[in-house]
């Protein structure tokens, strides 16, 4: 199977302290993932687009949702497989 070469980010991430305000978004995604991913780190340029991100996350993933949270990672690994990311 032939893979066209993944381009990198049109923008570089920045520090993971650049904004401040940001800190308690980042802490979310390395209590979930253990890591924050670049794309919140691209996206602190517009810090309402990382709080909203944020605020998006934390209801897909509410543990007290109708879908089990197994059932939610393994469709999100699926669709992420399928448009070829490779977390």
């Amino acid at each position: 199977m032939n893979q066209r070469p993944r381009p990198g980010p049109r923008l570089a991430a920045l520090p993971q302290d650049a904004d401040p305000e940001l800190k308690d978004a980042f802490q979310s995604s390395v209590k979930s993932l253990g890591f924050v991913p670049n794309s919140l780190l691209i996206m602190q340029r517009k810090p309402k687009l990382v709080k909203a991100f944020s605020q998006l996350s934390a209801a897909v993933w509410d543990p007290q949702g109708e879908v089990p949270v197994g059932f939610r990672r393994l469709l999100a690994h699926v669709a992420s497989k399928a448009h070829g990311c490779h977390y």
